[in-house]
Protein backbone atom coordinates (compact mmCIF):
# COMPACT_ATOMS: atom_id res chain seq x y z
CA UNK A 1 0.00 0.00 0.00
CA UNK A 2 3.03 2.58 1.12
CA UNK A 3 4.38 1.69 -2.46
CA UNK A 4 1.21 2.07 -4.24
CA UNK A 5 1.23 5.21 -2.61
CA UNK A 6 4.39 6.23 -3.58
CA UNK A 7 4.49 5.69 -7.23
CA UNK A 8 1.26 7.75 -7.20
CA UNK A 9 3.47 10.57 -5.32
CA UNK A 10 5.99 10.56 -7.88
CA UNK A 11 3.23 10.29 -10.93
CA UNK A 12 2.14 13.43 -9.35
CA UNK A 13 5.30 15.29 -9.32
CA UNK A 14 6.33 14.16 -12.35
CA UNK A 15 3.53 15.72 -13.57
CA UNK A 16 3.73 18.85 -11.57
CA UNK A 17 6.61 19.62 -12.56
CA UNK A 18 6.39 18.53 -16.37
CA UNK A 19 3.51 21.30 -15.95
CA UNK A 20 5.96 23.76 -14.53
CA UNK A 21 8.29 23.35 -17.43
CA UNK A 22 5.30 24.18 -20.27
CA UNK A 23 4.48 26.99 -18.73
CA UNK A 24 7.77 28.93 -18.73
CA UNK A 25 7.96 27.40 -22.17
CA UNK A 26 4.84 29.70 -22.98
CA UNK A 27 5.82 32.69 -20.66
CA UNK A 28 9.33 32.37 -23.17
CA UNK A 29 6.54 32.35 -26.05
CA UNK A 30 4.68 35.21 -24.89
CA UNK A 31 8.01 37.30 -23.80
CA UNK A 32 9.06 36.72 -27.18
CA UNK A 33 12.52 39.10 -27.53
CA UNK A 34 12.17 41.01 -24.24
CA UNK A 35 14.34 40.05 -21.41
CA UNK A 36 13.47 38.24 -18.46
CA UNK A 37 14.64 38.07 -15.15
CA UNK A 38 15.34 34.76 -14.72
CA UNK A 39 17.59 34.73 -10.76
CA UNK A 40 16.74 33.45 -7.17
CA UNK A 41 14.45 31.28 -8.54
CA UNK A 42 12.07 33.82 -10.34
CA UNK A 43 11.12 33.81 -13.74
CA UNK A 44 9.31 36.90 -14.54
CA UNK A 45 9.01 39.19 -17.88
CA UNK A 46 10.62 42.01 -15.85
CA UNK A 47 14.06 44.37 -16.65
CA UNK A 48 16.05 46.49 -14.77
CA UNK A 49 16.31 49.50 -16.73
CA UNK A 50 18.45 50.70 -14.05
CA UNK A 51 19.20 50.32 -10.71
CA UNK A 52 15.80 51.96 -9.65
CA UNK A 53 14.02 51.50 -12.49
CA UNK A 54 12.22 48.27 -13.36
CA UNK A 55 10.24 47.58 -16.64
CA UNK A 56 7.44 44.82 -16.03
CA UNK A 57 4.89 42.71 -17.89
CA UNK A 58 1.19 42.98 -16.04
CA UNK A 59 0.88 41.47 -12.90
CA UNK A 60 -2.29 39.02 -13.89
CA UNK A 61 -4.41 36.43 -11.93
CA UNK A 62 -5.74 33.34 -12.91
CA UNK A 63 -5.72 31.45 -16.41
CA UNK A 64 -3.68 34.81 -17.44
CA UNK A 65 -0.86 34.45 -15.08
CA UNK A 66 -0.07 31.23 -16.61
CA UNK A 67 1.53 33.13 -19.52
CA UNK A 68 2.19 36.18 -18.13
CA UNK A 69 3.63 37.30 -14.87
CA UNK A 70 1.29 36.17 -11.91
CA UNK A 71 0.67 38.71 -9.64
CA UNK A 72 1.80 36.31 -6.85
CA UNK A 73 5.23 36.07 -7.83
CA UNK A 74 5.70 39.73 -8.58
CA UNK A 75 5.19 40.45 -5.28
CA UNK A 76 7.23 37.60 -3.67
CA UNK A 77 9.87 39.27 -6.20
CA UNK A 78 9.69 42.79 -4.74
CA UNK A 79 9.26 42.08 -1.10
CA UNK A 80 12.31 39.89 -1.39
CA UNK A 81 14.17 42.09 -2.96
CA UNK A 82 12.65 45.50 -1.98
CA UNK A 83 10.78 45.08 1.00
CA UNK A 84 8.80 48.62 1.95
CA UNK A 85 10.84 50.72 -0.87
CA UNK A 86 9.15 49.54 -4.51
CA UNK A 87 6.05 51.38 -5.96
CA UNK A 88 4.04 50.55 -9.13
CA UNK A 89 3.26 52.16 -12.08
CA UNK A 90 0.25 51.38 -14.08
CA UNK A 91 0.09 52.46 -17.11
CA UNK A 92 -3.29 50.30 -18.35
CA UNK A 93 -6.33 51.73 -19.42
CA UNK A 94 -7.98 48.82 -20.01
CA UNK A 95 -7.64 47.14 -16.59
CA UNK A 96 -6.20 46.83 -13.21
CA UNK A 97 -5.87 45.06 -9.97
CA UNK A 98 -6.41 44.98 -6.25
CA UNK A 99 -4.02 47.56 -4.92
CA UNK A 100 -4.33 46.49 -1.62
CA UNK A 101 -1.94 43.80 -2.65
CA UNK A 102 0.69 46.12 -3.28
CA UNK A 103 0.05 48.14 0.30
CA UNK A 104 -1.89 50.42 -1.84
CA UNK A 105 1.18 51.50 -3.43
CA UNK A 106 0.17 51.80 -7.01
CA UNK A 107 -0.15 55.23 -8.94
CA UNK A 108 -2.33 54.71 -12.53
CA UNK A 109 -1.14 56.97 -15.66
CA UNK A 110 -3.57 55.06 -18.25
CA UNK A 111 -3.55 55.62 -21.80
CA UNK A 112 -4.58 52.75 -24.34
CA UNK A 113 -2.73 50.42 -26.11
CA UNK A 114 -0.98 51.12 -29.52
CA UNK A 115 -1.14 55.12 -28.55
CA UNK A 116 0.77 57.34 -27.50
CA UNK A 117 -0.22 59.11 -23.69
CA UNK A 118 -1.26 62.44 -23.70
CA UNK A 119 1.20 65.01 -23.66
CA UNK A 120 -0.43 66.80 -20.49
CA UNK A 121 0.31 63.01 -18.76
CA UNK A 122 3.75 63.09 -19.49
CA UNK A 123 5.52 65.66 -16.58
CA UNK A 124 3.04 64.54 -14.24
CA UNK A 125 4.14 60.81 -14.30
CA UNK A 126 7.80 61.75 -14.32
CA UNK A 127 7.77 64.01 -11.53
CA UNK A 128 5.61 61.36 -9.30
CA UNK A 129 8.26 58.90 -9.90
CA UNK A 130 11.10 61.97 -8.87
CA UNK A 131 9.17 62.45 -5.71
CA UNK A 132 9.38 58.16 -4.74
CA UNK A 133 12.50 57.86 -6.06
CA UNK A 134 14.25 60.98 -4.31
CA UNK A 135 12.44 59.81 -0.50
CA UNK A 136 15.19 57.31 -0.16
CA UNK A 137 18.03 55.72 -2.41
CA UNK A 138 16.49 52.15 -1.49
CA UNK A 139 13.10 53.36 -3.67
CA UNK A 140 12.23 51.62 -6.96
CA UNK A 141 9.73 52.33 -9.26
CA UNK A 142 8.29 49.43 -10.69
CA UNK A 143 6.50 50.61 -14.56
CA UNK A 144 4.40 48.58 -16.79
CA UNK A 145 1.38 47.98 -19.09
CA UNK A 146 0.40 44.93 -20.66
CA UNK A 147 3.38 43.44 -21.88
CA UNK A 148 5.81 45.72 -20.42
CA UNK A 149 7.04 47.34 -23.64
CA UNK A 150 5.32 50.19 -25.85
CA UNK A 151 3.37 51.92 -23.63
CA UNK A 152 6.29 51.09 -20.46
CA UNK A 153 9.33 52.41 -22.82
CA UNK A 154 7.16 55.62 -23.63
CA UNK A 155 6.70 56.62 -20.17
CA UNK A 156 10.42 55.17 -19.20
CA UNK A 157 12.11 57.30 -22.09
CA UNK A 158 10.65 60.12 -20.90
CA UNK A 159 11.86 59.80 -17.39
CA UNK A 160 14.98 59.48 -18.35
CA UNK A 161 15.36 62.62 -20.50
CA UNK A 162 13.19 64.51 -17.10
CA UNK A 163 15.94 63.64 -15.20
CA UNK A 164 18.86 64.53 -18.19
CA UNK A 165 20.57 60.87 -17.60
CA UNK A 166 19.78 61.14 -21.05
CA UNK A 167 20.49 63.72 -23.30
CA UNK A 168 18.51 63.40 -26.47
CA UNK A 169 15.32 60.88 -27.45
CA UNK A 170 17.55 58.96 -29.49
CA UNK A 171 19.81 57.61 -26.54
CA UNK A 172 16.79 57.73 -24.79
CA UNK A 173 14.94 55.44 -26.69
CA UNK A 174 17.98 53.32 -26.93
CA UNK A 175 19.25 52.91 -23.42
CA UNK A 176 15.84 51.34 -23.11
CA UNK A 177 16.26 48.97 -25.94
CA UNK A 178 19.01 47.77 -24.97
CA UNK A 179 18.15 47.18 -21.63
CA UNK A 180 14.58 46.10 -22.31
CA UNK A 181 14.89 43.67 -24.93
CA UNK A 182 17.55 41.40 -26.58
CA UNK A 183 17.18 43.03 -30.04
CA UNK A 184 17.15 46.68 -29.19
CA UNK A 185 13.68 46.59 -29.98
CA UNK A 186 11.82 48.79 -26.99
CA UNK A 187 9.14 51.08 -28.62
CA UNK A 188 8.85 50.61 -32.26
CA UNK A 189 5.60 52.76 -32.86
CA UNK A 190 6.23 55.44 -34.85
CA UNK A 191 3.77 57.47 -32.85
CA UNK A 192 4.59 56.39 -29.48
CA UNK A 193 8.52 57.34 -30.32
CA UNK A 194 7.28 60.98 -31.81
CA UNK A 195 5.79 61.56 -28.12
CA UNK A 196 9.39 60.86 -26.67
CA UNK A 197 10.79 63.18 -29.07
CA UNK A 198 8.17 66.00 -27.88
CA UNK A 199 8.61 65.29 -24.28
CA UNK A 200 12.50 65.57 -25.06
CA UNK A 201 12.43 68.82 -26.77
CA UNK A 202 10.35 70.40 -24.57
CA UNK A 203 12.66 69.65 -21.96
CA UNK A 204 15.98 70.51 -23.88
CA UNK A 205 14.37 73.64 -24.25
CA UNK A 206 12.61 74.38 -20.58
CA UNK A 207 9.38 75.14 -22.22
CA UNK A 208 5.61 74.61 -20.42
CA UNK A 209 3.03 72.48 -22.58
CA UNK A 210 -0.01 74.84 -23.39
CA UNK A 211 -2.34 72.88 -25.45
CA UNK A 212 -2.49 74.93 -29.24
CA UNK A 213 -5.38 75.45 -31.15
CA UNK A 214 -5.21 75.52 -34.73
CA UNK A 215 -7.71 75.35 -37.65
CA UNK A 216 -6.75 71.67 -40.18
CA UNK A 217 -7.31 73.21 -43.55
CA UNK A 218 -5.83 70.28 -45.69
CA UNK A 219 -3.87 67.20 -46.04
CA UNK A 220 -1.79 65.90 -48.48
CA UNK A 221 -0.45 63.01 -49.38
CA UNK A 222 3.15 62.54 -51.55
CA UNK A 223 3.42 60.51 -53.35
CA UNK A 224 0.32 58.17 -54.10
CA UNK A 225 0.18 55.25 -52.69
CA UNK A 226 -0.22 51.93 -53.89
CA UNK A 227 -3.14 49.71 -52.65
CA UNK A 228 -5.52 48.96 -55.95
CA UNK A 229 -3.86 48.40 -59.08
CA UNK A 230 -1.08 51.05 -58.81
CA UNK A 231 -3.64 53.70 -57.10
CA UNK A 232 -6.13 53.98 -54.22
CA UNK A 233 -9.16 55.70 -52.84
CA UNK A 234 -8.66 56.93 -49.74
CA UNK A 235 -10.48 58.40 -46.91
CA UNK A 236 -9.23 60.05 -43.29
CA UNK A 237 -10.98 60.06 -40.23
CA UNK A 238 -9.70 62.71 -37.65
CA UNK A 239 -10.10 62.23 -33.63
CA UNK A 240 -9.78 64.69 -30.71
CA UNK A 241 -10.49 63.33 -27.03
CA UNK A 242 -12.61 60.25 -28.54
CA UNK A 243 -14.38 62.17 -30.77
CA UNK A 244 -14.78 61.85 -34.16
CA UNK A 245 -14.27 65.35 -35.63
CA UNK A 246 -14.48 65.32 -39.28
CA UNK A 247 -14.29 62.06 -41.88
CA UNK A 248 -13.52 62.99 -44.97
CA UNK A 249 -14.90 61.78 -48.23
CA UNK A 250 -13.70 58.63 -50.55
CA UNK A 251 -11.58 60.29 -53.15
CA UNK A 252 -10.56 58.26 -56.41
CA UNK A 253 -7.17 58.99 -57.99
CA UNK A 254 -5.95 57.91 -61.72
CA UNK A 255 -2.81 56.47 -61.69
CA UNK A 256 -1.09 59.78 -63.86
CA UNK A 257 -1.62 61.30 -60.10
CA UNK A 258 1.63 62.73 -58.30
CA UNK A 259 0.42 63.06 -55.00
CA UNK A 260 -3.06 63.43 -53.17
CA UNK A 261 -4.62 66.57 -51.72
CA UNK A 262 -7.45 66.76 -49.19
CA UNK A 263 -9.18 70.04 -49.10
CA UNK A 264 -11.65 70.51 -45.75
CA UNK A 265 -14.16 72.40 -46.87
CA UNK A 266 -15.14 73.47 -43.18
CA UNK A 267 -13.24 74.77 -40.59
CA UNK A 268 -11.62 71.54 -38.39
CA UNK A 269 -10.58 73.33 -34.81
CA UNK A 270 -8.14 70.89 -33.32
CA UNK A 271 -5.62 71.31 -30.34
CA UNK A 272 -3.44 69.16 -28.92
CA UNK A 273 -2.94 65.75 -29.14
CA UNK A 274 -5.16 64.44 -32.34
CA UNK A 275 -5.02 61.05 -34.34
CA UNK A 276 -5.52 61.16 -37.94
CA UNK A 277 -6.14 57.34 -39.59
CA UNK A 278 -6.27 56.70 -43.20
CA UNK A 279 -8.44 53.77 -44.98
CA UNK A 280 -8.48 52.73 -48.44
CA UNK A 281 -12.06 52.09 -49.90
CA UNK A 282 -11.93 51.18 -53.33
CA UNK A 283 -15.87 50.83 -55.00
CA UNK A 284 -17.79 47.49 -53.78
CA UNK A 285 -15.06 46.51 -51.93
CA UNK A 286 -14.47 46.82 -47.99
CA UNK A 287 -12.04 49.19 -46.77
CA UNK A 288 -8.51 48.60 -45.52
CA UNK A 289 -6.26 50.45 -42.89
CA UNK A 290 -3.89 52.05 -44.59
CA UNK A 291 -1.93 53.93 -41.81
CA UNK A 292 -2.61 56.22 -38.84
CA UNK A 293 -0.41 58.59 -37.32
CA UNK A 294 -0.72 60.72 -33.84
CA UNK A 295 0.33 64.11 -33.30
CA UNK A 296 0.46 67.60 -31.29
CA UNK A 297 -0.83 70.66 -32.63
CA UNK A 298 1.84 72.59 -30.21
CA UNK A 299 4.65 71.10 -32.37
CA UNK A 300 3.44 72.62 -35.86
CA UNK A 301 6.16 74.55 -37.54
CA UNK A 302 5.09 78.25 -39.22
CA UNK A 303 5.66 78.23 -43.15
CA UNK A 304 7.25 81.68 -44.32
CA UNK A 305 8.41 83.16 -47.84
CA UNK A 306 10.50 80.88 -50.06
CA UNK A 307 11.56 80.55 -53.37
CA UNK A 308 8.64 80.57 -55.82
CA UNK A 309 8.13 77.14 -57.09
CA UNK A 310 9.64 75.48 -53.55
CA UNK A 311 8.22 74.32 -50.63
CA UNK A 312 10.02 74.05 -47.87
CA UNK A 313 8.58 72.12 -44.62
CA UNK A 314 10.57 70.37 -41.87
CA UNK A 315 13.38 69.29 -43.78
CA UNK A 316 11.05 68.66 -47.14
CA UNK A 317 12.07 70.73 -49.98
CA UNK A 318 9.77 69.76 -53.39
CA UNK A 319 8.94 71.45 -56.39
CA UNK A 320 5.07 72.92 -56.20
CA UNK A 321 2.85 72.70 -58.70
CA UNK A 322 0.68 75.42 -58.64
CA UNK A 323 -1.74 74.43 -60.98
CA UNK A 324 -2.67 71.99 -59.18
CA UNK A 325 -2.52 73.02 -55.95
CA UNK A 326 -5.23 75.67 -55.02
CA UNK A 327 -4.33 76.47 -51.50
CA UNK A 328 -1.91 79.69 -50.35
CA UNK A 329 1.06 77.78 -48.61
CA UNK A 330 3.65 80.09 -47.91
CA UNK A 331 7.07 79.09 -48.67
CA UNK A 332 9.47 78.53 -45.22
CA UNK A 333 13.50 80.10 -45.74
CA UNK A 334 14.48 80.00 -42.00
CA UNK A 335 17.72 79.28 -41.91
CA UNK A 336 18.45 76.22 -39.44
CA UNK A 337 21.35 76.88 -37.06
CA UNK A 338 23.88 74.42 -35.54
CA UNK A 339 23.59 73.82 -32.16
CA UNK A 340 26.16 72.22 -29.95
CA UNK A 341 24.06 68.94 -28.28
CA UNK A 342 23.93 69.52 -24.87
CA UNK A 343 26.14 68.04 -22.09
CA UNK A 344 24.80 64.26 -20.93
CA UNK A 345 23.59 64.89 -17.22
CA UNK A 346 26.22 64.29 -14.24
CA UNK A 347 23.58 61.47 -13.16
CA UNK A 348 24.67 58.43 -13.87
CA UNK A 349 23.52 54.72 -13.13
CA UNK A 350 25.30 51.47 -13.19
CA UNK A 351 22.54 49.78 -15.26
CA UNK A 352 21.96 51.59 -18.13
CA UNK A 353 24.60 51.11 -21.22
CA UNK A 354 25.28 54.56 -23.10
CA UNK A 355 26.11 53.84 -27.03
CA UNK A 356 29.10 55.49 -27.54
CA UNK A 357 27.59 57.97 -29.65
CA UNK A 358 24.45 59.31 -31.46
CA UNK A 359 24.63 60.02 -35.23
CA UNK A 360 21.38 62.55 -36.77
CA UNK A 361 19.51 60.16 -38.99
CA UNK A 362 16.73 60.64 -41.45
CA UNK A 363 14.34 61.50 -38.43
CA UNK A 364 15.55 64.65 -38.34
CA UNK A 365 13.18 65.04 -41.77
CA UNK A 366 10.56 65.04 -39.24
CA UNK A 367 12.38 67.65 -36.84
CA UNK A 368 10.14 69.04 -33.94
CA UNK A 369 10.81 73.34 -34.11
CA UNK A 370 9.98 75.10 -31.24
CA UNK A 371 12.06 78.44 -32.39
CA UNK A 372 8.47 80.19 -32.82
CA UNK A 373 7.60 79.76 -29.01
CA UNK A 374 7.42 83.86 -28.97
CA UNK A 375 4.71 84.28 -31.28
CA UNK A 376 2.23 81.97 -28.93
CA UNK A 377 0.14 83.83 -26.45
CA UNK A 378 -2.25 82.76 -23.61
CA UNK A 379 -5.62 83.46 -24.16
CA UNK A 380 -7.36 85.14 -21.73
CA UNK A 381 -10.67 82.92 -21.62
CA UNK A 382 -9.06 79.82 -21.74
CA UNK A 383 -5.75 77.74 -21.41
CA UNK A 384 -5.28 76.85 -24.92
CA UNK A 385 -2.35 79.32 -26.93
CA UNK A 386 -3.01 80.83 -29.92
CA UNK A 387 -0.65 81.66 -32.98
CA UNK A 388 -0.90 85.96 -32.59
CA UNK A 389 1.12 88.80 -34.72
CA UNK A 390 0.66 86.91 -37.64
CA UNK A 391 -1.17 88.14 -41.00
CA UNK A 392 -4.29 86.62 -42.32
CA UNK A 393 -3.64 83.27 -44.53
CA UNK A 394 -0.57 82.13 -42.77
CA UNK A 395 0.18 78.53 -42.89
CA UNK A 396 1.57 76.08 -40.51
CA UNK A 397 2.90 72.54 -41.28
CA UNK A 398 3.75 69.29 -39.61
CA UNK A 399 5.24 66.59 -42.05
CA UNK A 400 5.92 62.65 -41.28
CA UNK A 401 7.72 60.83 -43.74
CA UNK A 402 7.05 57.25 -44.13
CA UNK A 403 8.76 55.36 -41.11
CA UNK A 404 7.13 57.51 -38.89
CA UNK A 405 3.65 56.53 -39.80
CA UNK A 406 2.16 53.81 -37.49
CA UNK A 407 1.67 50.25 -39.84
CA UNK A 408 3.31 52.46 -43.41
CA UNK A 409 6.72 52.34 -41.46
CA UNK A 410 6.48 48.18 -41.80
CA UNK A 411 6.29 48.11 -45.13
CA UNK A 412 9.93 47.83 -46.27
CA UNK A 413 9.70 46.56 -49.64
CA UNK A 414 8.10 49.38 -50.44
CA UNK A 415 5.40 47.53 -52.08
CA UNK A 416 1.96 49.88 -50.95
CA UNK A 417 4.37 53.09 -49.96
CA UNK A 418 7.46 54.36 -52.09
CA UNK A 419 10.46 55.09 -50.00
CA UNK A 420 9.96 58.86 -50.05
CA UNK A 421 6.46 58.63 -49.31
CA UNK A 422 5.30 61.53 -47.00
CA UNK A 423 1.98 62.73 -45.61
CA UNK A 424 1.62 66.61 -44.92
CA UNK A 425 -0.77 68.72 -42.84
CA UNK A 426 -1.55 72.28 -43.38
CA UNK A 427 -3.13 74.68 -40.61
CA UNK A 428 -4.17 78.00 -40.09
CA UNK A 429 -4.15 79.92 -36.36
CA UNK A 430 -6.91 80.05 -34.99
CA UNK A 431 -9.03 83.76 -34.86
CA UNK A 432 -11.37 84.90 -32.32
CA UNK A 433 -14.80 83.81 -34.01
CA UNK A 434 -12.75 80.30 -33.70
CA UNK A 435 -11.65 81.13 -30.72
CA UNK A 436 -15.60 80.63 -29.60
CA UNK A 437 -16.19 77.67 -31.31
CA UNK A 438 -18.12 74.95 -29.36
CA UNK A 439 -15.46 73.05 -30.35
CA UNK A 440 -12.96 74.32 -28.23
CA UNK A 441 -12.47 74.16 -24.69
CA UNK A 442 -13.92 77.64 -24.21
CA UNK A 443 -17.08 75.36 -23.04
CA UNK A 444 -18.01 73.19 -20.50
CA UNK A 445 -16.88 69.71 -21.60
CA UNK A 446 -19.05 66.33 -20.72
CA UNK A 447 -16.92 63.74 -18.48
CA UNK A 448 -16.35 62.01 -21.30
CA UNK A 449 -14.84 64.37 -23.62
CA UNK A 450 -12.68 66.11 -20.67
CA UNK A 451 -9.43 67.13 -20.37
CA UNK A 452 -8.80 65.51 -17.34
CA UNK A 453 -9.39 61.70 -19.03
CA UNK A 454 -7.38 59.79 -18.39
CA UNK A 455 -7.33 57.43 -21.65
CA UNK A 456 -5.77 58.49 -24.42
CA UNK A 457 -7.76 59.11 -27.80
CA UNK A 458 -8.69 55.91 -29.45
CA UNK A 459 -10.05 55.61 -33.24
CA UNK A 460 -11.35 52.05 -34.72
CA UNK A 461 -10.48 49.88 -32.47
CA UNK A 462 -7.31 47.37 -33.93
CA UNK A 463 -7.26 43.76 -33.51
CA UNK A 464 -3.76 43.42 -33.48
CA UNK A 465 -2.15 42.59 -29.72
CA UNK A 466 0.57 44.84 -28.94
CA UNK A 467 3.27 41.77 -29.19
CA UNK A 468 1.96 41.66 -33.01
CA UNK A 469 3.93 44.38 -33.31
CA UNK A 470 7.12 43.41 -34.91
CA UNK A 471 5.15 41.17 -37.47
CA UNK A 472 7.02 41.70 -40.99
CA UNK A 473 4.76 43.73 -43.21
CA UNK A 474 5.28 40.64 -45.52
CA UNK A 475 1.83 38.94 -44.10
CA UNK A 476 -0.28 42.26 -44.78
CA UNK A 477 1.15 42.42 -48.75
CA UNK A 478 -0.89 39.63 -49.46
CA UNK A 479 -4.04 40.81 -49.17
CA UNK A 480 -2.96 43.70 -51.86
CA UNK A 481 -1.17 41.80 -54.51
Amino acid sequence: MIHGFSLVTVAGLNVFSGLRKMAAKIKGLVSKKKRRYQEDGFDLDLSYICDNIIAMGYPAEKLEGIYRNHIDEVIRFLETRHKDHYKIYNLCSERSYDTGKFHQRVAQYPFDDHNPPRLELMKPFCEDVDRWLSRDNKNVAAIHCKAGKGRTGVMICAYLLHKQICATPEESLFCYGQARTHDQKGVTIPSQRRYVEYYGELVRRNVEYKPLALILRSVRLDPVPSFTGGTCSPYFVVYQLKVKLYTSPVIDFKKSSKFLHFEIPQSIPVCGDIKIEFYNKPKMMKKEKMFSFWINTFFAKPLDESPVGVVQANGFIEQNNTKSNNWNVKMDREKQTNKPEREPSSVSLSKLERPERFERSEREESSISLSRLHDYSLCGRCRYRHWSGDEEGRFFTITLPKHSLDKANKDKTHRLFSQNFKVQLFFNKVNETMNRSPYLDHRELSPSHSLSDTSSIQGDTDTETEDDEEEEWEGCEASHV
